[in-house]
């Protein structure tokens, strides 16, 4: 392979998987190429934007009732890529800041919210430990894709703007958690992925003037058909659904039981070795509580380090 063509594959590598939670609602974040290989000791910094409207919430779990909306949401975050038991892992963390405009009901009070502020901090650890060696850079040019499994582990700290006495925040607080496994095969051009996880919710004992707030185990499953036009430039098509997730406040299970579906598509275009560009869109819908809604976002990234 040559130099020009393998240092192509190594930024399509690491402009891949960086800040794939930019869409606003968490259940079902479509995230192309997660559990793809990707060279160590790079670092990322990404920048982004998504605009969203209609059901939306930086906490999508939450028990509101006709809930319509808009949310602009500005996004930080930091990569990077290491070894860990020979395998390829990746670290990322970012926190949102948004501006939102809703109207909502709670049990039938009515409420409505201008604000803005910052977001819950999320951080990821993601480990593929079959079929993706921890490779530098030098080493991952003569590396083919094939069959890969990975696992990770999403935490989501109660760290942004909160007033209990309004129905509608952009943080949740509560400390929420999701894991996932995921599968990847390369076929040429094509790589076809399959991700299985469960979202795992703390209580909110301040919730909405004093009340406790509890919530279900949410369960997903998402799935990725991505195209290389060549390397560094491609398209994802991505699937999700999700089930559960009732809440349950004051002891009280609520009717809010969650049946999502997600459809998304990605397009990622680096400009060179360091510089790259990334488009995505997304429309949810569901036939039980849950959201409904539109998001487009743009996000650029800055790679630095082993390249």
């Amino acid at each position: 392979m040559q130099p020009a063509c393998w240092q192509a594959v190594v930024i399509a590598a690491i402009t891949m998987w960086m800040v794939g939670g930019l869409q606003p609602a968490a259940a079902q974040e479509l995230e192309p190429r997660t559990y793809a290989n990707t060279p160590t000791g790079v670092n990322l910094l990404a920048v982004a934007y998504a605009l969203s409207s209609g059901n939306v919430l930086l906490d999508p779990t939450l028990p509101i009732e006709n809930l319509d909306g808009t949310l602009n949401i500005g996004l930080v975050g930091y990569g990077r890529t290491f070894g860990l038991f020979k395998r390829n892992a990746k670290f990322k963390t970012f926190v949102p800041y948004g501006f939102g405009d809703w109207q909502g009901s709670l049990a039938g009070v009515p409420g409505e919210r201008n604000t803005s502020g910052f977001g819950d901090i999320r951080a990821k650890l993601e480990w593929n430990f079959i079929g993706a060696p921890a490779l530098d850079s030098q080493q991952f040019q003569n590396y083919q894709q094939r069959t890969i499994v990975g696992t990770s582990v999403m935490i989501v700290a109660p760290t942004g703007d909160y007033n209990s006495d309004k129905l509608l925040n952009l943080s949740s607080n509560r400390w929420s958690v999701r894991t996932e496994l995921g599968v990847s095969r390369a076929l040429g051009r094509w790589a076809l992925e399959l991700i299985g996880g469960v979202w795992w919710f703390d209580a909110n004992n301040n919730f909405f003037g004093g009340n406790k707030l509890e919530q279900d185990p949410l369960y997903v499953v998402k799935t990725h058909v991505v195209y290389s036009f060549r390397p560094g430039l491609w398209l994802g098509m991505g699937l999700g659904y999700g089930k559960g997730g009732q809440s349950i406040v004051n002891g009280v299970p609520r009717d809010t039981e969650q049946e999502n579906s997600r459809f998304g598509a990605t397009f990622a275009y680096p400009f060179n070795k360091q510089h790259g560009i990334r488009v995505t869109f997304v429309t949810a819908n569901n036939s039980g509580a849950g959201a409904e809604f539109d998001a487009f976002g743009l996000r650029y990234q800055y790679a630095w380090g082993d390249l």
